[in-house]
């Protein structure tokens, strides 16, 4: 199993592409430097008003599945 987390700093405006499906992967580093990938779509859920802010999550399998994707601070 494999745990990254990534710092997001997405605003609204930016989501749009992410919401409505014209961009279906977002690329983000982790705090330990690796370049990682996942579905757009597990922001959907994270949107507020001014878009998607805060620390995640991301649970792989070591195959890197996709196992979780959470939030776990919200600034």
């Amino acid at each position: 199993m494999h745990r990254y987390r990534v710092r997001l700093a997405i605003s609204r405006h930016e989501m749009e592409d992410y919401y409505t499906g014209r961009a279906a992967v977002v690329y983000a580093e982790s705090e330990g430097g690796i370049s990682v990938q996942f579905p757009a779509r597990l922001l959907r859920q994270h949107l507020d008003q001014r878009g998607v802010y805060g620390v995640f999550e991301l649970v792989t399998d070591n195959q890197h599945r996709l196992l979780d994707f959470r939030r776990l601070e919200h600034s």
